[in-house]
């Protein structure tokens, strides 16, 4: 690359990169400024509508307990004005209405015949209504005498039927009187029933008739039109007591929901339903406002859906908000659409629920961040010509202006390059009174620095080859053991450290068997190791096989010596060769690992005990003698073992050390050790390991 091109470069970074990061800052503000905002209406939009579906909900349960009081109301004078014309006909207020002008009814019955739509084999039709009279039905196989008799008394009852539907039209779909004879009536008249038809084999009739009181039956198909209906009858009886038949009221479910009133913004894909709870935790879908005529024969049990949600720990909330009595809201799917749901129970059974679309409520708010981020992309384009505008000026300057600046950058070219050819003395001397001479005078700073870090480098490589003298340069030759021990550091130095020691004066039956891992690594926990290894020896000299003591001397020496927060795990174990035993002790070590020949299980040697130069006087107990048998395996080993990492964040873990132990049981004490490493450093993959590996094998032949 050129010299121009070089300060070109140069240039754009001192005054592209800093803009273009102002730029990205203030865009940064902007989006953060802009989703508070809209956070915040997105809030306030949530509160009010949830105040509001609440209200509408409160209400619509208030309406509900009325109409159905106002229903019961009117089917009990419904079976009073019954009886009373069964047992004498005058006293019916039908006859008080039979001069009843037209223009004192209602228009929708004044009109006589409105249109009503039903279903028929999947076809929707509309069906003409007749307001001035009932549509009469007898069942198959009646006389004669009780037909003429049942159709007498209906026609009485007939003004009194249109007074009842005055009442509550709003509300009600039919009114129906069934004789225990088989005669029927309905008001107001509506298409023939059909064939084989027997209102008293309906639920709502069989109910009434055995609970002798007023019922509201389960939803079913309106035989007549194929429509969901719920019907709330009662019986009535003849003077001496004797059942006579079932009065009833048809309401049509989806018409339930016709006083509830949303906002309009809300109403596209919103539901109203009443629910009803079952035994077994489930919900029954009773009625919904978009609930369609049936496709189902009316001689069939009207199939109720079950209430779901995916979302399921939020509706076993809601299950056992309703379990529980109370009303609330939630956001939750329904049938694969994020919804608020709204419920509540009135003073009767069933709950009513409102699911509104949560987009509804949320499209005031996205039409708000639409338009800010509209702006933003305005904005964001201006910046960009005012970027290309720079970019465009720094060029010009570059090549007009480039001259002025080809001898200095020259001049740190040609030192650069005697400073890579080892020539740390190479300088510059720029006088521009420009930031060129500012990278001058810092060029100059390089070559010190450069042999100043050469310095250290080569003083961490002597310390490195010093620690690794420390080590053993091979383990002692024992009958009966095979021993060996491997240490690699994370750094040029490291805190791990393993030695055996046999002292002849002290008996040549024992051998010290010790791994150490000094908190942190590099120069300082090498240091700290060397100073470890040293009075280590010292107190195993002057206090042979006796773990305690050795660990004990050790600590308070340690403890004395060395920084509160540097201290020692520490694993000190003595094999006596004879006996083929093992005693240890722990100074806040992992436990040591015992493979099993004869049971070919892995183990590990517990032990209890502080880091030793973590706390003075401190006691250390130790474990043991255990015998070992030939073929079994120790393995004392440090964290960097199993605590290492790969680039995925996954440890090695003592299992997968397991296995290894349990594969390579057959080779070398040394092998065991390299397959150990090499094994770790392998699982880290292109991840550095982050502290030393460290892993010492006794077999027993």
């Amino acid at each position: 690359m050129t010299i121009r091109r070089k300060l070109l470069v140069l240039l754009l970074s001192v005054t592209l990169v800093p803009l273009i990061l102002i730029i990205a800052i203030q865009r940064f503000s902007f989006q953060v400024t802009g989703a508070k905002v809209t956070t915040d209406i997105r809030q306030v939009l949530d509160d009010y509508a949830y105040y509001n579906m609440e209200s509408i909900l409160h209400q619509f349960n208030m309406n509900l307990d009325l109409n159905v009081r106002l229903v019961e109301t009117l089917l009990r004078y419904q079976v009073q004005i019954t009886e009373d014309a069964l047992t004498d006909p005058n006293k019916t207020n039908g006859t008080a209405q039979k001069n009843r002008k037209t223009a004192d009814l209602p228009i929708t019955i004044q009109s006589a015949k409105n249109l009503k739509d039903a279903r028929h084999k999947g076809t929707v039709y509309s069906f003409p209504v007749d307001f001035s009279e009932p549509r009469y039905f007898n069942v198959e196989n009646i006389s004669k005498k009780s037909v003429i008799k049942g159709l007498n008394i209906f026609k009485q009852l007939n003004p009194a039927l249109q007074r009842i539907y005055q009442k509550a039209s709003h509300f009600i779909f039919w009114i129906h009187i069934t004789l225990n004879s088989g005669v029927h009536c309905t008001y107001p008249k509506g298409p023939d029933l059909p064939k084989g038809f027997d209102p008293r084999k309906r639920e709502w009739y069989t109910s009434a008739r055995k609970a002798a009181d007023i019922v509201w039956s389960d939803p079913y198909i309106d035989a007549s039109t194929n429509k969901p209906m719920i019907t709330v009858s009662a019986p009535f009886y003849f003077s001496n007591g004797t059942f006579a038949g079932v009065a009833g009221i048809d309401i049509h479910l989806p018409q339930i929901f016709t006083w509830m009133h949303l906002n309009p913004d809300w109403e596209d894909g919103a539901q109203s339903m009443l629910l009803v709870p079952e035994k077994n935790n489930t919900i029954k879908i009773l009625a919904k406002s978009n609930m369609e005529d049936s496709l189902q024969s009316w001689k069939k049990p009207l199939q109720l859906e079950t209430l779901t949600s995916a979302d399921t720990t939020e509706f076993n909330a809601f299950l056992n908000d309703i379990n529980q009595g109370r009303n609330g809201i939630r956001v939750m799917r329904y049938k694969g659409n994020k919804m608020i749901w709204v419920y509540g129970g009135g003073k009767r059974r069933v709950i009513a629920l409102l699911v509104v679309p949560y987009k509804n409520l949320t499209e005031l708010a996205d039409r708000i961040e639409h338009f800010l981020w509209k702006k933003n992309t305005e904005w964001m384009r201006y910046s960009a010509l005012f970027v290309l505008l720079v970019l465009i000026i720094v060029v010009i300057i570059v090549i007009y202006r480039s001259k002025k600046f080809t001898s200095p950058i020259l001049a740190l070219a040609d030192a650069g390059q005697k400073l890579a050819e080892g020539d740390f003395e190479a300088k510059v001397h720029i006088q521009t009174g420009d930031e060129l001479q500012q990278l001058g005078n810092i060029f100059n700073k390089i070559g010190p620095k450069l042999q100043e870090h050469q310095k250290m480098q080569q003083s961490l490589a002597l310390a490195g080859a010093i620690q690794q003298r420390l080590l053993p340069k091979e383990a002692p030759k024992a009958p009966g053991f095979d021993m060996a021990g491997l240490c690699r550091y994370s750094d040029e130095t490291g805190g791990d450290y393993y030695d055996f020691i046999q002292f002849e004066q002290n008996g040549s039956d024992q051998i010290n068997i010790i791994l150490g891992d000094v908190t942190g690594h590099g120069l300082s926990a090498a240091l700290m190791m060397a100073s470890a290894r040293a009075m280590l020896r010292s107190n195993i000299r002057h206090a042979p096989g006796d773990i305690s003591t050795i660990l004990y001397e050790f600590n308070n020496e340690l403890t004395a010596d060395s920084d509160p927060d540097k201290f020692i795990t520490l694993f000190l174990g003595v094999l006596d060769i004879k006996k083929k035993t093992i005693t240890w002790a722990s100074g806040g070590h992992d436990p040591a690992i015992r493979y099993t020949a004869k049971t070919q299980e892995i183990e590990q040697l517990a032990a209890d005990g502080l880091p030793v130069g973590f706390l003075r006087d401190t006691p250390f107990e130790s474990s043991g003698p255990l015998r070992l048998e030939p073929g079994d395996i120790l393995l004392i080993g440090t964290d960097g073992i199993w605590e290492a990492e790969n680039e995925h964040d996954e440890m090695f873990g003592k299992e997968r050390l397991h296995r290894l132990v349990n594969k390579n049981k057959d080779k070398s004490a040394a092998e065991i050790c390299r397959i150990i490493v090499d094994s770790v450093l392998e699982f880290c993959g292109t991840k550095k390991p982050q502290d030393d590996v460290t892993v010492v094998i006794v077999k027993v032949l």
